[in-house]
């Protein structure tokens, strides 16, 4: 079982997005959420850049990076719970925490995957409202790619603590949120939260990293 073909498309083109983003220009005046986007993407092109040789010698080493540098920006315990929708308040905190690290595990394998298809990228921060008090956010985007039409990249992100975590992320108006919670909530209402839990943890081991 995995998502829908659109949704790991999606979710391959939102790990080019966040690598290979290039600003258009250092803008100090960025919104705390928007530097959390501008670092991760920063910091992914530099370790990419810089160990090319690695990558391609190392696949082990895509998953760590990923987990390592990526992940860590992304609220998974959010996105687990909007991602099963009305099953999350029927899972046992067992299922729950199993859900979440199988679901982690989809992301950095989808998200390692596309790393083969990775080109240059600039991004374009556009204004968006924000307020220090702020709990959520959303930073709106727009990528260009060379040759290539702009594509409308939106991230939703929550406040934790003093951290921006990202938990959602529209590509020319299409939630990956959104793509998740349908796929899961029907396997999960035909197979049980244990069955769904049970087929992502196969197609993970199917598809485990080298």
């Amino acid at each position: 079982m995995s998502p829908n073909r659109a949704t790991a498309h999606h979710w391959s083109l939102l790990l080019t997005l966040l690598i290979w983003t290039l600003p258009l220009a250092a803008d100090p005046g960025l919104t705390p959420p928007q530097q959390v986007i501008e670092r991760v993407s920063d910091g992914l092109r530099r370790v990419l850049r810089e160990d090319r040789d690695r990558l391609a010698s190392d696949p082990q080493y895509v998953y760590r990076l990923v987990d390592e540098l990526l992940v860590p920006n992304i609220d998974v315990a959010r996105l687990s719970a909007l991602a099963l929708g009305p099953v999350w308040r029927e899972a046992t905190p067992a299922q729950r925490e199993a859900f979440a690290e199988e679901l982690k595990r989809t992301l950095i394998r989808t998200y390692a995957t596309a790393v083969d298809a990775l080109g240059e990228w600039q991004i374009q921060y556009l204004p968006t409202p924000f307020e220090p008090d702020q709990e959520r956010a959303v930073v709106r985007t727009r990528i260009r790619r060379p040759g290539g039409e702009p594509i409308s990249v939106d991230y939703r992100m929550a406040r934790r603590g003093e951290r921006w975590l990202a938990y959602d992320v529209a590509i020319e108006g299409v939630s990956l949120l959104v793509n998740y919670r349908s796929t899961f909530v029907r396997l999960a209402r035909e197979k049980g939260v244990d069955g769904l839990i049970e087929e992502l943890a196969r197609h993970n081991a199917e598809r485990a990293e080298p």
